[in-house]
C-alpha cells in the first residue's frame, strides 16, 4: 500500500545539483570556492588557515542553507549543525534538581563549538547517515557521501562543516558576550584539522513606525536587529579569517524556472497529488514571494493541493464560477506585508491617474471598460474659492487607504524613492518646487513631538506629491531607480567603523600614553595622510588597520550602468556591479542609462 507523503515541498524536493538552485552562479561559486580554500585545496595551501568562518547573510528564503546542503554533496563533507533547545530544566520539578550542576545554553554552545571543531566522531559508517541530538543542545547531521567526493573523504571521518543558523540569543548582553568569548576560542584554536564555520544571518530591520516615533527611542531600538555587526566581536569584523558572502532576493526569472521544475519532478510520479496550476497562478506565486523562494514554494504546494472550491461538470447545484478562484484564494494566503510591489507603488503615484484620463495606446477593450467603471464611482471633489483655484484638481483614481494597507513601506521610505525619481516625471522647475516643498513639509511637521504620525505622512506625501505632478503625466519612457541614500549610507557606516579601527589599534600602540585626544573627528581630518604612510613604511609591529582606507582615501569611483534600477516583473534583477576605481576622467559620462520603465499595463494589473 503506498504511503502518502505529507512533507512540505520544500523538504521533498530540495536541490541535489547546481542547475536545481535559484541562485545566481557566482553566488555558488564563490561559497565553493571558500571550502575548497578551508579545505585545503588551494595551489599555495596557504588560505587554510584563514578560512575559519563563512557569514552568508541576505534575505529569508535566498536559498543560503540549500546552497551549503547542496555543496556538501558535491565535495563530500558533513554539515554538524547547531540547534537551539528549550531548557530541560522546565520539563521536570524542581525537586529532580536538587544536587544536580546546571549548564547554560550559552555553556552548551561553547562545548558544542569546541567539540564540533576539533573531535572527530569513533563509530561512523561510511555509507551511513546517522541525525542524534547532542546533550549540548545540537543537532549533528550526516550527509551520505556522494559519488563525487575523493578517495581521502571516503575514510571513517569524513570533512565537515559546522553550520550556524538558529543563533543563540545575542540580544542579550550577557549571552552576547559569551557567543563572542566562543568564537574567539574559535579562531584561537590552533590549525590542525579546524573544521570551518558557517553562520547564516538572514536579514531583518524595523518598521518605520518605529523609526518615527523619536530620534533616540529609535537609535536605541535599532540595535534589536540581528546582522553582523553585533553576531560577530568588533575585532573579527575586517578580520582575515572571516569572510562574508551576501546573497541577494531570488531574481523572477531563476525562481520562475525552478517552479517549473519542481512541478516537472512532482507530477513526473504516477502518486502525485494535486492539480497542476495554470500559468496565471504560477506568475502570482512568482510576483508574490518577493524574491522568498521558500515562500514561494509553501504557496505553489498550496496551489496544487488546496480544493479551490471547483465542481465537477454536471453535478448537481453546480454553477459557472461558483466558489472562489485559485488566484483569490492564494491573493488571500500568500499575501504578507511586501505584497504590494514597490515597483506598482510608486507607479500608482507617480503617474497621476486621475479622472477622465485618456487611455493609452496599449490598452486592451478590457482595461478600457474597467477604467470607465473607476470613473462612474468617483465623486467630484468641491468648487474651490477663486484664489484656489490654481489647485483645483480632478478626482483620483488612486484610492490611498487601499495603497497604504498594501504598501510595503513606510512614509520615511517611500519620500526617498519620490525625491530620486519625481524628475523624470515633472514638466516645469514649479512643479519640482511644489512636490519638493510638499515632501520638506512633512519632514518638518512636528518633529520627534509628533509620536505615532506615520499614517498621517504616508498619506501626506502620496496625496502632495500627485498634487504637485502634472495630469496627465507625460509617458517618456520613464525609469525608476533605487534611492542613491542607502549606498552612501552603508559607505558611512562603513567609514565608521574604520575611524573606530584605527582608534582601537591607537590604544594598543601607545600603551599608557594618553589617547584621548585622539578622537573621531582627530582621527578623520588632521591624520589621513599619516594613516596612509604608515601603512606603506610599515614601522609598526601591528599594521594599521586596513579598513583607514574607507576615510582616509577618497577614491572617485562608479557603478556600472549608474543608478540601481528597480527591477520589473519578470526580468532578473543584475547580481551587485562592482565598484571601479576611477583614475581618469569617466568615458560615456553622456551614454544613456538603460532601466525598467513602469508600464501602464502592470500598473494596472494589480
Amino acid at each position: 500500500m503506498c504511503t502518502l507523503d505529507t512533507r512540505l515541498w520544500v523538504d521533498r524536493y530540495g536541490p541535489t545539483n547546481e542547475d536545481d538552485l535559484a541562485v545566481h552562479k557566482r553566488k555558488v561559486q564563490d561559497v565553493r570556492h571558500w571550502l575548497s580554500e578551508a579545505f585545503g585545496n588551494d595551489p599555495s595551501g596557504k588560505l587554510k588557515k584563514y578560512r575559519r568562518i563563512l557569514v552568508l547573510t541576505g534575505p529569508a528564503g535566498t536559498a543560503k542553507t540549500a546552497t551549503v546542503r547542496m555543496l556538501s554533496d558535491e565535495l563530500g563533507f558533513d554539515v554538524l549543525e547547531w540547534r537551539n533547545t528549550m531548557d530541560e530544566r522546565f520539563s521536570r520539578s524542581e525537586g529532580d534538581w536538587d544536587g544536580v550542576e546546571y549548564e547554560g545554553l550559552a555553556e552548551k554552545f561553547r562545548t558544542f563549538l569546541t567539540r564540533a571543531s576539533t573531535c572527530r566522531p569513533i563509530f561512523v559508517s561510511q555509507t551511513q547517515s546517522s541525525q542524534t541530538q547532542s546533550t549540548q543542545g545540537s543537532r549533528t547531521s550526516q550527509i551520505p557521501p556522494s559519488s563525487s567526493s575523493s578517495s581521502t573523504s571516503a575514510s571513517s571521518s569524513r570533512r565537515r562543516v559546522i553550520l550556524l543558523e538558529d543563533l543563540p540569543n545575542i540580544l542579550h548582553p550577557a549571552t552576547q558576550a559569551s557567543f563572542h568569548l566562543a568564537l574567539d576560542d574559535f579562531v584561537a584554536t590552533p590549525d590542525g584539522g579546524v573544521s570551518p564555520l558557517i553562520i547564516i544571518i538572514s536579514d531583518a530591520g524595523l518598521r518605520g513606525e518605529d523609526a518615527e516615533e523619536g530620534g533616540a527611542r529609535w537609535r536605541s531600538r535599532s540595535k534589536e536587529a540581528i546582522d553582523m555587526r553585533n553576531v560577530l566581536p568588533p575585532h573579527l569584523h575586517n578580520s582575515p579569517y572571516v569572510t562574508q558572502i551576501s546573497f541577494n532576493p531570488i531574481a523572477p526569472t531563476y525562481m520562475r524556472t525552478a517552479l517549473k521544475s519542481m512541478l516537472d519532478r512532482h507530477f513526473s510520479s504516477p502518486s502525485a497529488v494535486g492539480t497542476r496550476p495554470t500559468k496565471d497562478v504560477l506568475e502570482l506565486i512568482v510576483e508574490s514571494s518577493n524574491g522568498d523562494i521558500r515562500s514561494a514554494i509553501n504557496a505553489l504546494q498550496f496551489a496544487c493541493t488546496a480544493d479551490h472550491g471547483t465542481h465537477k461538470p454536471g453535478a448537481k447545484g453546480s454553477k459557472k464560477g461558483k466558489g472562489p478562484s485559485a488566484t483569490v484564494m492564494l491573493e488571500a494566503v500568500t499575501r504578507r506585508e511586501q505584497s504590494l510591489a514597490l515597483f506598482h507603488l510608486l507607479g500608482k503615484i507617480m503617474y497621476n491617474k486621475r479622472k477622465g484620463d485618456p487611455s493609452g495606446q496599449s490598452s486592451s477593450a478590457k482595461d478600457v471598460r474597467r477604467e470607465k467603471e473607476i470613473d462612474a464611482g468617483l465623486k467630484d471633489p468641491p468648487p474651490l474659492p477663486p484664489h484656489y483655484k490654481h489647485h483645483e484638481r480632478r478626482a483620483s483614481r488612486v484610492d490611498i487607504e487601499t495603497l497604504y494597507a498594501d504598501t510595503p513601506i513606510d512614509a520615511s521610505l517611500l519620500s526617498l524613492y519620490i525625491h530620486q525619481n519625481y524628475t523624470q516625471y515633472c514638466d516645469t522647475l514649479d512643479e519640482c518646487e511644489a512636490l519638493m516643498d510638499s515632501l520638506s513639509w512633512v519632514d518638518s511637521s512636528g518633529g520627534e513631538s509628533w509620536h505615532q504620525a506615520n499614517p498621517y505622512q504616508f498619506h501626506l506625501v502620496a496625496l502632495g506629491t500627485m498634487h504637485a505632478l502634472p495630469n496627465p503625466v507625460p509617458r517618456r519612457n520613464q525609469k525608476s531607480f533605487k534611492p542613491a541614500f542607502f549606498e552612501t549610507l552603508r559607505q558611512q557606516h562603513e567609514a565608521e567603523d574604520g575611524v573606530r579601527d584605527v582608534q582601537l589599534w591607537l590604544q594598543r600602540q601607545l600603551g599608557s600614553w594618553p589617547v584621548s585626544s585622539w578622537g573621531s573627528r582627530d582621527v578623520v581630518l588632521g591624520s589621513g595622510s599619516l594613516w596612509r604612510a604608515a601603512e606603506r613604511a610599515g614601522a609598526f609591529a601591528e599594521p594599521i588597520p586596513s579598513t583607514h582606507r574607507r576615510f582616509s582615501q577618497l577614491e572617485f569611483a562608479h557603478v556600472r550602468g549608474g543608478l540601481v534600477e528597480i527591477a520589473q516583473e519578470g526580468e532578473a534583477v543584475p547580481d551587485e556591479a562592482t565598484p571601479q576605481r576611477v583614475d581618469r576622467p569617466l568615458a560615456g559620462a553622456d551614454d544613456s542609462v538603460t532601466g525598467n520603465f513602469l508600464s501602464d499595463d502592470d500598473i494596472e494589473e494589480w
